[in-house]
């Protein structure tokens, strides 16, 4: 029998699948794969870097859901030698509210702000994720041509 802290992470399958085959029909996505064999809980979802400016080598979602509500939104910019992140979190823990965004570019837990998260993670995708992301691509268009 498995113990009370299995059921609480039980990664939730159909979900996940869901929303590989609703994300991989965006033009903004390239790629996603789901419980590849280095993160094998996770939806990866790569981004098209043609959106991109030369220097950014990688765009991905990291995406983790379980079916006690709890969930982890990885967001990663990958340019030589250097990675940025941020994160929106659900999930309890000492440092701040069960709902919480570590900041970008570092995501530290140090900088995590307290946030409400829609309920629903299909909807945090579309009212706070990828909102984020098309702001996200406006700045770095705009640093890149202040450069």
């Amino acid at each position: 029998m498995a113990d009370k802290a299995d059921e609480t992470q039980k990664i939730d399958e159909e979900l996940l699948r869901y929303l590989a085959r609703v994300l991989a029909s965006l033009d903004e996505v390239n790629t996603t794969s789901l419980f590849p064999a280095n993160k094998q809980e996770t939806l990866l979802i790569h981004l098209n870097v043609d959106y991109y400016p030369d220097a950014v080598d990688d765009v991905r979602l990291e995406l983790r859901v379980y079916t006690n509500g709890t969930f982890h939104v990885s967001y990663i910019e990958t340019y030589v030698g250097e990675i940025q992140r941020c994160r929106w979190d659900r999930h309890e823990q000492n440092h701040n509210t069960r709902d919480h965004f570590h900041p970008f570019p570092a995501a530290g837990t140090s900088d995590a702000e307290d946030r409400n998260f829609p309920a629903d993670v299909t909807a945090l995708f579309e009212a706070v994720v990828l909102p984020w992301v098309e702001t996200r691509l406006g700045t770095i268009w705009a640093e890149h041509d202040e450069a």
